[in-house]
């Protein structure tokens, strides 16, 4: 039961049906206010003016002023039991005055009020009274206070009853045309809740209100990138999977020979090499696997630290004094033209993973006796450019779009590879907004062939 209320808190139907309810019902509360004002002083208005057009119209001469009159006046102070009403209309000098108001001092307190309009109490009684001077004769005409009063409340009340009456309706209208409007949210809920988990298709956006489709859109846009990442996380396994068994088959063959009877001593020398070999290459696929998740995991929670920057020359000395075996194997001659006071916006542990790559794919794709250049640009717009380039054999234009695709190599090369080094490079450049190029190098080959240039550009904040 405590859940009802709770729900009932929340939504935002009711609370929009709660806020126009007590609007609604505070401005049609003002307003029978103002118009139940507005008619009672309308009608005392018209009242006056019909005490004074009388006035005007009567005879000062005439007996009906002077009249002597035995019928009882002194009804009820109280607009529910009042008689059928009179207006009293006298000379100021009759001395049945006193008589008609009720009070034996009426005459003279009347005598002392000037021509006009006047409230004019007596003992027991309240008046509205119209003092007119005409012929040397002043006449008054007057009107009980109660049965102007019942007059002018009658008035306004059957101005203010419609809008009390149209109230219940009116909240039942808003009440109804809330629901309808918060139907297109429920029916897609109602959707959203029947699908299962394999259903990303995106959401319709044409029947629903235009506040809401800016969130549809942004909730289609979340489904497609969700698809996304699951039809990209299924090619990976795939691939990944086919990487993995091709060297455990191997492997599994190779230490299988071990129980031929006629192997000999060098035969499994040998087949000890190439079982290290292979346990070699499965160890740096899985290496490179991990690096790989790590780095798409990162992107994906965003995790990008602010105000973190790391200085290139100190880390590329460790990183060519790690890699500096694999080049002298090869005869290679690696150079560095660097300023000492780089400092780049990347934590130092993925800028390790991502020269890494690049400097071992260059090593690995560049002859004997070959040349590897590392060197620096900066422009005009506060973009420093690190440049890796090599004498190599390069990259075709065709390709260099899908060298960064995982598990792509390129075919021709007897180097091997597990196509993931330029892939966990890309990432990472994506996750720290680092752009990437692939241009063809200063550096040319044995067949005056230009190599492979790779350019990793950085916005630099001098503030």
């Amino acid at each position: 039961m405590a859940s009802r209320p709770t729900r009932i808190v929340s939504s935002l139907q009711w609370r929009l049906l709660l806020v126009l309810t007590i609007l609604v019902t505070f401005i049609a509360i003002i307003g029978d206010i103002l118009a139940y004002q507005t008619a009672f002083r309308e009608t005392q208005d018209l009242q006056d003016t019909q005490l004074e057009q009388i006035a005007h119209l009567l005879d000062p001469r005439s007996s009906i002023l002077r009249r002597d009159t035995q019928e009882d006046l002194n009804f009820p102070e109280s607009a529910r039991t009042l008689p059928k009403p009179r207006v009293l209309a006298q000379t100021l000098d009759s001395p049945y005055l006193n008589i008609l108001m009720g009070d034996d001092n009426a005459v003279q307190n009347l005598q002392q009020l000037p021509d006009g309009f006047h409230n004019f109490t007596t003992v027991a009684r309240h008046w509205r009274v119209y003092i007119l001077t005409r012929e040397h004769q002043r006449i008054i005409v007057a009107q009980r206070t109660a049965y102007r009063n019942h007059i002018a409340k009658d008035s306004a009340l059957s101005v203010v009853w419609p809008f009390l009456i149209l109230m219940p309706i009116l909240w039942l209208f808003t009440a109804i045309w809330i629901r309808r409007l918060f139907r297109a949210t429920q029916e897609m809920s109602t959707e959203l809740t029947a699908r299962n988990a394999n259903d990303l298709s995106p959401l319709d956006t044409k029947h629903v209100p235009t506040e809401i489709r800016p969130f549809i859109t942004a909730l289609n846009r979340l489904f497609s990138q969700l698809q996304a990442a699951i039809e990209h996380d299924k090619k990976f396994i795939s691939h990944a999977a086919h990487e993995l068994r091709t060297p455990i088959t191997a492997l599994t063959i190779q230490i299988g020979r071990f129980d031929e009877p006629d192997l000999t001593i060098q035969e499994q020398h040998k087949l000890i090499g190439q079982i290290k070999a292979g346990i070699a290459r499965t160890e740096q696929l899985l290496t490179q696997l991990l690096s790989m998740a790590r780095a798409q995991h990162q992107q994906q929670q965003h995790l990008v630290p602010n105000n973190v920057h790391t200085a290139l020359m100190p880390l590329l000395r460790n990183l060519i004094a790690e890699l500096l075996p694999l080049a002298e194997q090869k005869q290679q001659n690696l150079s560095v033209d660097i300023s000492e006071y780089i400092r780049l916006p990347i934590s130092s542990n993925d800028l390790h993973t991502i020269l890494k790559n690049i400097l071992a794919n260059a090593i690995k794709y560049t002859p004997a006796n070959g040349h590897i250049c590392i060197h620096t640009r900066q422009n005009a717009n506060n973009q420093l450019t690190l440049w890796i380039e090599d004498n190599g054999y390069g990259i075709a234009e065709t390709e260099r779009k899908l060298v960064f695709e995982p598990f792509y190599r390129i075919l021709g090369n007897n180097e091997n590879g597990s196509g993931l080094g330029l892939a966990i490079v890309k990432t990472l450049c994506d996750q720290w907004q680092i752009a990437i190029e692939l241009a063809d190098s200063s550096l040319k080959n044995s067949e005056q062939k230009p190599g492979l240039a790779v350019g990793l550009i950085f916005r630099i904040n001098n503030t």
